[in-house]
């Protein structure tokens, strides 16, 4: 304003354009926020008396300073707002944790008193039926609660141990274990071996619940596969059915906790609608994403995608196709 008199008013429009967006960067302290106004007043109407000699501009400098404070509230409305959403978020996580701990011991000890209630019962009889009924859904509920506990620190990057990882061993090893469990052939691609620094078990654990979906969903004699690749410079785990499919308005909904599909038979298959989103929840602790593709009728393929690939351990297991054992149904 000094130097160039004649550009008048325009640098000085820019000195509160400047702390504006300085402020949107960066929150102030009451004090902080005085202190910067108060030299920015001052200086500015110095700058302008000697610049313009005009005082009927120094109207600009309160007209400024309103627009200033206005920013102010509204940005700290949004800021509380964001603060008071990270809380209840942090309370309901720990709500969760202590839930499911606090579950944990009672249904520790139902479910030991139903097992043997269910030993010392007739085979065949109502009553067995109904303990059997009993011990199931006992053990549904222990599952949620470890599903519970899992989620309340699955995202928290410190939780996490992290260790080279071979994702095309890991495949092989979740696909070996589903195909003699479950009696389903399970087809594992891993064109080279890609080893990321990861969890291995909060990794297990997501690709258990992506394969254990995409079995639910598809019918006997259905393709499961299950690929471990580099893509696009970032290692990928990726599980493909040939099943039901997901609706479309559904595929954003089913990261939601206790989500199930809109189709007919979601309510029929079993599940507690907590794996996707603890699947999510994994992915974005290793910096990462989920994704899904399907098309009703044909298929969906989940897409775990992690880090850039990492020097470390190297799985001897090629691509191959994992068929139930001998003797299984």
């Amino acid at each position: 304003m000094l130097v160039f008199p004649q550009w008048q008013t325009v640098p000085f429009h820019w000195i509160w354009i400047t702390i504006t967006f300085l402020y949107g960067f960066r929150r102030w302290t009451n004090g902080q926020t005085a202190g910067v106004l108060g030299a920015v007043i001052v200086v500015t109407t110095i700058a302008m008396l000697r610049a313009v000699g005009d005082t009927a501009e120094l109207s600009e400098i309160p007209l400024m300073t309103c627009v200033f404070l206005g920013m102010v509230w509204h940005v700290r409305r949004r800021q509380d707002a964001m603060d008071a959403q990270r809380r209840v978020a942090a309370r309901e996580r720990e709500f969760m944790r202590d839930a499911a701990h606090t579950l944990r011991t009672p249904l520790t000890v139902a479910q030991g008193h139903a097992e043997f209630m269910l030993d010392e019962i007739a085979p065949g009889t109502q009553v067995h039926e109904d303990a059997t009924v009993l011990l199931d859904e006992l053990r549904r509920l222990a599952r949620i609660s470890d599903q519970l506990l899992l989620l309340a620190t699955a995202d928290h990057e410190e939780a996490l141990l992290m260790a080279p990882v071979a994702l095309d061993r890991l495949a092989a090893d979740v696909g070996r274990r589903f195909a003699h469990s479950t009696g389903r052939t399970v087809t594992v691609n891993t064109p080279e071996p890609v080893t990321v620094l990861a969890d291995e078990q909060r990794l297990r654990h997501a690709l258990d619940a992506l394969v254990e979906n995409a079995l639910h969903a598809t019918e006997d004699g259905g393709a499961v596969t299950i690929d471990a690749r580099v893509r696009g410079g970032r290692a990928v785990l990726e599980v493909a059915d040939t099943g039901v499919g997901i609706m479309a308005e559904d595929r954003q909904r089913i990261f939601e906790r206790f989500a199930r599909g809109a189709d007919a038979d979601a309510e029929r298959r079993p599940g507690t609608g907590l794996g996707l989103p603890i699947v999510r929840a994994i992915a974005e602790a290793h910096g990462g994403t989920v994704t899904v593709e399907s098309e009703p009728g044909a298929g969906t393929s989940f897409a775990l995608t992690l880090g850039a690939p990492a020097p470390g351990l190297r799985a001897t297991a090629p691509a191959h196709e994992l068929r139930p054992a001998t003797g299984t149904a």
